[in-house]
C-alpha cells in the first residue's frame, strides 16, 4: 500500500540531512496518511460524525454535484453503510510559511468502496485540507477546505457480436 511507502521513505531518509522542502514533503505525506486513515475509519463506522471535518466555508463536490456546507451532514447520512479500501494515497503541500511549517495539503486517494451489501466500486477523491485553527498546537487536526469525490465506473467491456 502507498501508506507504507511513506513509512519506507521516512526510514530511508533518517540520518540523512534533509532540506526544509524535503522535510515539508515528508511531513505532508505522514500527515495525509494520518488524516485519510481517520477520515475513512469515521466514514465506515461513524458516518454521522464526518461533518466535523468540514467548516462553513468548505466545498464538497459529490459525483459532480456541488453540496453546500449546510447540507454536507445530510448528504453523508443519506448513504448506506460503507467499507472503503484505499489503493493509493498521494499528498502535496501547499506551502504558506516554510519557517513555521504552516501549509495546506492536497491529498488524493483512490480505491474501492462497497455501499451496503453491494459489490465494491472504484472511487477517486481529492481533498484540500488545512490545520484547524481551533487546535493550533495539534498537527494532526485538519479540516477540509475542498473535497471532490467520484465513483468511477469501469469502462464497458468490448463485446463481440
Amino acid at each position: 500500500s502507498s501508506a507504507s511507502a511513506c513509512d519506507k521513505k521516512a526510514s530511508r531518509m533518517e540520518g540523512k540531512q534533509m532540506s526544509p522542502e524535503q522535510q515539508m514533503v515528508l511531513l505532508a505525506s505522514l500527515q495525509a496518511k494520518t488524516f485519510i486513515q481517520l477520515y475513512i475509519t469515521i466514514a465506515d463506522t461513524q458516518r454521522e460524525n464526518l461533518w466535523h471535518f468540514y467548516r462553513k466555508n468548505s466545498v464538497l463536490i459529490w459525483n459532480g454535484i456541488p453540496v453546500s456546507a449546510d447540507k454536507i451532514q445530510r448528504t453523508f447520512k443519506s448513504l448506506p453503510g460503507t467499507k472503503h479500501h484505499i489503493d493509493s494515497l498521494d499528498a502535496q503541500p501547499i506551502i504558506r510559511d516554510l519557517k513555521k511549517k504552516h501549509f495546506a495539503l492536497v491529498v488524493t486517494t483512490s480505491g474501492r468502496v462497497a455501499y451496503g451489501t453491494g459489490k465494491p466500486v472504484r472511487f477517486h477523491q481529492s481533498f484540500v485540507i488545512e490545520r484547524n485553527p481551533d487546535v493550533p498546537n495539534d498537527p494532526t487536526k485538519f479540516y477540509i477546505l475542498s473535497h471532490n469525490f467520484r465513483n468511477r465506473k469501469d469502462p464497458p467491456r468490448n463485446r463481440r457480436r
